[in-house]
């Protein structure tokens, strides 16, 4: 794999406690903590991330709609920041430059390192004391992986951030209903809606892919684009550990 740690890498991203890729990893780790480059600074990004994480932290302790609206109202704000700044065009860009010099099925086949996720997510809440356990991101097969590599280059990121969101609010609410039965003494004969854990899983089919795209060095000119990513994927993980999927 090649890798471009001097472009001003995102030293941020792995210092707030982020997975990185499978494959050079340890390697970019180091190089990334040891560099003296200068992290990319935007206070509206930085107060979003610290959001999200917040809401992150909370679900990694308790299942509410409340802490899931959190995140669900960040992802949406963090949808206008991005079409603000014109992420697209430039992940799209930052993308196809990657399919040229690496190879399109070189990218399409990068997996995150198990072991440096586990030990980066304790900065999200997962440290061994959470009521939720640490997700284990699943394999996605191939054609998942080309639907959604088909899906970046062609619309970025902002709309599956949106979609995201959506899915949060429904699960929001779902959580809400099953909140309401027990504190009124009902037990729901079907507790768990099988469409909202099958958006859940969409979801996160999606946000492993782009952890693996946020994590690797080439996304320079974002704040912290790996524990953006990862606090969604983290996030969303745990709303569905709560619902019961």
């Amino acid at each position: 794999m090649s890798v471009e740690v001097g472009r001003r890498v995102f030293v941020g991203s792995v210092a707030a406690g982020l997975p990185l890729l499978a494959g050079g990893s340890a390697t970019l780790a180091f190089a990334q903590r040891q560099t003296g480059a200068t992290r990319v600074q935007d206070p509206v990004f930085d107060q979003l991330l610290t959001d999200m994480k917040g809401a992150v932290r909370s679900l990694s302790q308790a299942g509410s709609g409340e802490h899931t609206r959190r995140l669900a109202s960040s992802l949406r704000v963090l949808a206008a920041w991005g079409a603000s700044k014109q992420i697209d065009s430039r992940v799209k860009e930052t993308l196809r430059d990657v399919v040229r010099r690496e190879g399109r099925d070189a990218l399409l086949r990068r997996n995150l390192d198990a072991a440096m996720f586990k030990a980066e997510a304790r900065g999200f809440g997962f440290d061994g004391t959470s009521a939720v356990p640490l997700p284990v991101p699943a394999p996605v097969d191939f054609a998942t992986r080309q639907r959604i590599v088909d899906d970046l280059l062609a619309n970025g990121v902002t709309a599956r951030w949106q979609a995201v969101a959506a899915t949060l609010d429904d699960a929001a609410r779902a959580l809400d209903r099953v909140a309401s039965a027990r504190a009124a003494g009902v037990t729901l004969v079907a507790q768990v809606d099988p469409s909202v854990c099958r958006m859940i899983q969409q979801e996160m089919s999606n946000l492993n892919i782009q952890m693996v795209f946020w994590c690797a060095p080439w996304f320079y000119w974002v704040p912290e684009p790996c524990g953006m990513a990862t606090s969604a994927y983290l996030g969303v993980a745990a709303v569905g550990w709560w619902y019961g999927c």
